[in-house]
């Protein structure tokens, strides 16, 4: 089966071929937050408050409104002591989409299983709701499937994908699963979902039926999780490692299959056990979504609650991390032969910068996936007959967030070696890390970082171009592990500056839980003649400045 799969073409041929893996192809999905309602009691009888599935919260994003509903009813109680004007809050998640209902109605007694798509192609079948003569019909999932329990008796149908690429709700033959009588009435509620274009938005209006007084008092983060529906080649990839894991997270793959069918919203995942870090008994779970560079607290525990836990072995604690994203500012010289360029200086530069974007998607911007320079250099050489040699400098950035006067974290783990051939190198100029400028409180001038050859972190005011040391010893840097450390609180205004170190190897390595990105804004190319050597003179191809 698996064979056939890889080689099938049409997408219903790969949707048939999955589903005899026990795969169904995802859906459209909504992108999804948690947001704090607040709500005031109005009377002395105003003590339970529902807020019905189906309520809306609007949001402008992307030029266009966009709906947020709730698809789960919640329910807040008042104490019947507490005084009109009281406030509450009630944490409620939301989901991207319109509400669709569809009829159908069952034309004969069914001696089969029964198929009913549905019409919109859009819809989020994570979402459906389905009821026949108003009573409510559970689905049958892949994972929870067993099909030699489920009896004449058993009000469930199962989802398919139809060749028009949309969902289809099957009933069951009066032997798995009830069948359908004649002039059955079934009703089915989805959302109707706009995928990927739902995520990153943290701002809603609330529409909840008779309570004007409910307004949103905190949202956990901007919206996630939206995708459109699954490729045809994501299926390919998915569906054979969905059947191995057999529906159980055991092995790290099991849980990077697991997530990749069931949250679509993933740029890159990492999964490794806790014994390789010292904390056995844990699996570590890192995602990169595609609409932000970490999840907020409250995707973390929904992908928890609603996707891991069901699959989860007792015995190992999941633990869903942050990625490290370290950029990369590359100083390129490309050295070409003038008489063998058939183009200009400036396009043979605008190719190695279109060759960034290039590696960064295609060789590193993933976990475990290394910066290699000889790499670049090959690649570099391939690009235009005219090119002699290439020699890049490469530095690692961290981005740093303050707020509130405080950094989001003091310590950042670069998990390279640093470049330190003697103490007090290049002391003077401000050693081998630097930092871009950032304000502090009560200072009209900037501040930055830099080091002192001998481990430590030196803070300075920048005043008429010069340095002025604050702080001698801010912080400490390990060069043989690639450790800093910021050990002194010193007041940094709202901002995000970042700090650079120079690597002690040309080859950047990636752990588990870092992605490297070539930084396209920060990185710079050269391109110099074979023959301009007063130039190429001058120019510094060392790694240590």
């Amino acid at each position: 089966n698996e064979s056939f799969l890889d080689s099938a073409v049409l997408r219903s041929s790969v949707v048939s071929k999955a589903k005899s893996l026990n795969y169904k192809p995802r859906s459209v999905t909504s992108a999804f937050t948690t947001i704090t309602l607040t709500l005031t009691k109005q009377s002395a009888d105003d003590n339970v408050v529902i807020i019905p599935a189906g309520s809306t919260f609007t949001s402008s994003a992307n030029n266009q409104t966009m709906v947020f509903s709730n698809t789960d009813d919640y329910i807040l109680q008042f104490n019947s002591n507490d005084a009109v004007g009281t406030t509450k809050t009630i944490d409620v998640v939301i989901r991207e989409g319109k509400y669709r209902t569809e009829r159908f109605v069952q034309d004969k007694d069914a001696t089969n299983f029964t198929r009913f798509e549905i019409s919109d192609v859009n819809c989020n079948d994570q979402t459906l709701a389905v009821s026949v003569n108003g009573t409510r019909y559970k689905p049958v999932l892949p994972e929870d499937e067993s099909i030699f329990e489920l009896t004449a008796n058993d009000k469930v149908y199962f989802i398919e994908e139809s060749r028009n690429n949309k969902p289809v709700i099957v009933f069951g033959n009066n032997i798995v699963g009830a069948s359908l009588k004649a002039n059955d009435e079934v009703i089915v509620s989805y959302l109707s979902s706009q995928g990927e274009n739902g995520n990153g938005v943290s701002t809603f209006s609330p529409s909840v039926s008779g309570r004007a007084d409910a307004f949103i008092s905190n949202v956990s983060g901007p919206t996630a999780g939206g995708s459109s529906k699954e490729t045809i080649q994501s299926v390919k990839d998915n569906a054979p490692k969905w059947y191995q894991a057999q529906y159980r997270a055991v092995t790290t793959n099991d849980y990077e299959a697991m997530l990749r069918k069931k949250f679509a919203d993933i740029q890159a995942i990492s999964v490794y056990g806790g014994e390789e870090v010292g904390k056995p008994g844990n699996v570590f779970i890192c995602i990169k979504p595609k609409s932000a560079d970490r999840l907020s607290a409250s995707t973390k525990e929904i992908i928890k609650k609603e996707i891991i836990k069901e699959s989860n072995v007792v015995t190992v604690r999941p633990v869903i991390i942050d990625p490290r994203i370290f950029k990369l500012k590359l100083q390129t010289v490309v050295v070409y032969d003038k008489s063998k360029l058939n183009e200009s200086r400036s396009i043979l530069d605008a190719k190695v910068t279109n060759l960034w974007s290039y590696l960064n998607t295609n060789y590193i911007g993933d976990f475990l996936n290394s910066y290699r320079e000889s790499n670049l250099s090959y690649q570099i050489k391939d690009l235009d007959k005219s090119v002699v040699s290439s020699n890049t400098r490469v530095s690692m950035s961290a981005d740093i967030t303050a707020s509130g006067f405080y950094l989001d974290q003091y310590e950042f783990h670069f998990n390279n070696k640093l470049y330190h051939p003697a103490d007090g190198f290049l002391a003077d100029k401000g050693g081998i890390l630097s930092s871009s400028l950032f304000y502090r409180e009560g200072r009209t001038v900037q501040s930055a970082f830099d080091e002192d050859g001998y481990g430590n972190i030196r803070l300075y005011d920048f005043i008429d171009g010069n340095k002025v040391y604050v702080n001698p010893k801010a912080g400490r840097i390990n060069y043989d592990t690639g450790l800093i450390e910021f050990l002194y609180e010193f007041r940094p205004l709202d901002s995000t500056f970042q700090v650079d170190v120079i690597t002690d190897s040309a080859d950047i390595i990636a752990t588990q839980d870092m992605i490297l990105e070539i930084d396209l804004n920060r990185s710079s190319v050269q391109s110099v003649e074979i023959n301009e050597t007063d130039l190429l003179k001058n120019i510094n191809l060392s790694r240590s400045v």
